[in-house]
């Protein structure tokens, strides 16, 4: 049985930076190991499905995105609120499934709830607003008519305003009071999500049976993946080329960052 593996927020949005190397590493090492690997939003820094042009910086994570796909390792992208449209191209000429909608699937016998989790951000209504306007076609349809260079500057603008006024906050409790509660009910045995930039592993008792919660922090401060196999479901943080580390139940801020 190959491993399945569990990855988000690697926001990745330069071939030169350290982030994206220390990703490109992993992918690579995953290309004919991994049954699957599941990429849960916010890959991309940016990404927009323009017809005939792609963002030149990502050539890298799509040259090796292509590798695991032709070393026969299904890839299954979801959009995230920082690359709500993937358009044709990673489908049509990478070969990647594209899950535009929350997405069940069953792994070792265990129903697997997946998405990224943004539109249900508990922290406040704004958030969700503008998250849901993120993912709305006339946006996209709005966006694609700016040039890609110029959209390209104004994201990374964006996204660096917000890096420095974001702070770090912890796992919002609404995800665990009413936010897992809600997926068990509709029959998952394991939720997956991105999006918060915390690694969580968390074992809940719901409606009679044992549900396990996993928040798989990021790619910029935390570097954690879940791995799935034939022993269960593992949150690991990558170390390079030491032995990852596993994760113990529990919410884990990044290295350095107050608990």
């Amino acid at each position: 049985m190959k491993p399945t593996y569990f990855l988000s927020d690697l926001h990745l949005r330069s071939p030169d930076d350290d982030r994206t190397r220390r990703a490109l590493r992993f992918l690579r090492a995953r290309a004919g190991e991994a049954e699957t690997v599941y990429l849960v939003g916010d890959v991309f820094d940016l990404w927009l499905g323009y017809r005939s042009a792609i963002f030149s910086a990502h050539f890298p994570v799509l040259r090796a995105l292509a590798d695991l796909v032709d070393a026969g390792t299904r890839v299954v992208l979801f959009p995230g609120n920082h690359d709500p449209d993937s358009g044709a191209f990673l489908r049509e000429h990478l070969g990647i499934t594209v899950a535009a909608e929350p997405y069940t699937t069953t792994l070792g016998g265990r129903t697997v709830w997946l998405e990224h989790g943004d539109v249900h951000d508990p922290r406040a209504p704004w958030r969700r607003v503008v998250n849901r306007l993120a993912r709305h076609p006339l946006v996209h349809a709005m966006a694609r008519a700016v040039h890609p260079d110029a959209l390209w500057s104004a994201a990374r603008l964006y996204g660096d305003v917000l890096r420095g006024a974001k702070g770090y906050h912890g796992l919002p409790p609404g995800l665990i009071e009413r936010f897992l509660p809600a997926r068990a009910a509709a029959g998952a045995d394991v939720v997956i999500i991105g999006h918060y930039h915390r690694a969580l592993s968390h074992l809940a008792h719901v409606a009679g049976r044992d549900v396990e919660f996993f928040v798989l922090g990021d790619w910029v401060e935390h570097h954690t993946y879940l791995r799935q196999d034939a022993t269960g479901f593992h949150l690991l943080r990558d170390r390079g080329a030491a032995p990852p580390e596993t994760l113990p139940r529990g919410d884990h801020p990044p290295p350095g960052a107050p608990a």
